[in-house]
């Protein structure tokens, strides 16, 4: 018994340890990649998680890069949907009086940008080295970037100033100088971040929050749903297209898109 003991503080002294160096090493970069799996042992331990709950409108939208995120990395989640009409009562309760929210054992958080940081750092889909991230957020800011450029095309049908002809007039102007200029050009950007590289992904060897986000804006730019945006937008960007086909066929992806089928 007395050479037990000594034996069982060494092995809690050498986890203690470990995970220190698992938590504390990955974020310096020349360390990572020796120290980046023990970081991910760690996050395979059987340990509690959060109790998730997500909610947003039944639709894709700014959420399904947080959803998509959480089925990637195993992450489980209530998906909570609110119908269109049941929002003008519900948003003065909201915290910001928007949506997507994410209920964390109770406490309700808003901002997708952070409800997204948050669920990958929980599944490892945010990386922890200092310049891996660095790449993560630079293609999140890209892919931003679009999204701002499409969004008053959006908004401008909400102008209740406006006839319902000068609505329509204005956004096919706006669409048309999105799917001429802000397309072509975030999908070149895309174009040569997979060209540098050279992994099938954007960032690393497997995917990241980033790489969930450009899905889901690719999923949504192909849908035919945007007027002025023809499906084939990706047609001519031969990587960013292997990309959009790699990452839709991720089994949790297809498994994903079969639920929501049913």
């Amino acid at each position: 018994a007395s050479e037990a003991l000594p034996r069982m503080l060494r092995f809690a002294t050498g986890l203690a340890t470990g995970a220190v160096a698992g938590y504390c090493c990955p974020k310096i970069d020349a360390l990572a990649p020796y120290t980046a799996p023990i970081e991910d042992a760690m996050r395979m331990l059987p340990l509690p998680k959060p109790s998730l709950k997500l909610t947003y409108f039944d639709i894709e939208g700014v959420a399904e890069k947080i959803r998509l995120t959480c089925r990637v990395g195993g992450l489980p989640f209530a998906d909570h949907r609110v119908k269109f009409e049941e929002w003008a009562a519900m948003k003065p309760t909201t915290k910001f009086g928007q949506l997507p929210l994410l209920e964390v054992d109770g406490e309700t958080y808003a901002q997708s940008s952070a409800i997204l940081a948050y669920v990958g750092k929980l599944t490892g889909m945010y990386p922890s080295a200092p310049l891996v991230a660095l790449k993560t957020d630079e293609l999140l800011g890209v892919h931003e970037d679009l999204m701002a450029a499409i969004r008053p095309s959006l908004l401008v049908m909400r102008d209740e100033k406006l006839s319902l002809r000068e609505r329509q007039r204005r956004q096919a102007e706006m669409r048309k100088a999105v799917a001429e200029k802000n397309i072509p050009e975030t999908f070149a950007r895309y174009e040569r971040m997979l060209e540098t590289s050279g992994k099938g992904w954007f960032i690393a060897d497997k995917p990241t929050i980033a790489d969930m986000a450009v899905l889901a804006q690719l999923r949504w730019l192909t849908s035919g749903l945007l007027d002025g945006v023809p499906k084939s937008c990706i047609d001519g960007y031969p990587r960013l297209k292997a990309f959009f086909m790699r990452a839709s066929s991720h089994p949790e992806v297809e498994k994903w898109y079969t639920m929501q089928k049913k």
